[in-house]
């Protein structure tokens, strides 16, 4: 008899049990808020450049704001750091219509245009802050790339650099037969193609 006893102390626990249910469901309740913050995020984009790693710096009292602006008949590319958050506006042809355009005004219009913004981290924006101080693009001596004889026909690629009170403004003419786009241009240019990238869509 006694053992039987145990037996029947034991199920007491079951309902115990069944009561840890609800508190896991609270928890699962959690993640669609999360995901409702995001319900116009445009779809996911292929994420083919990688940020080289940088030493970490604390930059508690560091200013930086980044601006790199892209802009022609078929495409839109802004990508801006500001405050602690980058933002990324794009123009994406779901419908074909640039393929076969062939005006010299844009195909796409203001509205067309998708931004997606989030605050970076800490380690996020050492990063970045290391690659502005790395690559030499406040050293460069000229502030247009590219060589674009007058008239000739060209897209500007500009890119906006402000870091510790120090500013810069640099345009790269993009053409056929330009010259190479600086080092120090190019790598930051990837770099915040990268984490333009890589922001939740």
């Amino acid at each position: 008899m006694p053992p039987a006893e145990s037996i029947a102390a034991e199920p007491v626990i079951i309902p115990e049990a069944d009561k840890l249910q609800p508190d896991h469901s609270t928890v699962v309740q959690t993640h669609p808020p999360e995901q409702n913050a995001m319900p116009t995020k445009p779809p996911d984009k292929p994420n083919t450049l990688k940020i080289p790693n940088f030493a970490q710096q604390a930059t508690p009292d560091n200013t930086l704001a980044l601006r790199f602006l892209a802009t022609g008949e078929s495409f839109y590319t802004e990508i801006a750091l500001a405050n602690g958050i980058l933002s990324y506006t794009y123009f994406e042809d779901t419908t074909g219509r640039c393929a076969q355009w062939v005006k010299s005004s844009p195909c796409w219009q203001q509205s067309d245009l998708k931004t997606i913004s989030m605050a970076l981290t800490t380690e996020d924006l050492d990063n970045l802050y290391a690659v502005v101080k790395d690559s030499g693009i406040l050293t460069l001596k000229r502030a247009t790339f590219g060589d674009a004889k007058a008239g000739q026909r060209h897209y500007d690629q500009r890119l906006e650099v402000s870091i510790d009170g120090t500013s810069k403004k640099l345009v790269y003419q993009h053409f056929p037969g330009a010259s190479k786009k600086p080092e120090a241009f190019a790598r930051l240019e990837t770099a915040l193609l990268a984490y333009a990238n890589d922001l939740p869509h």
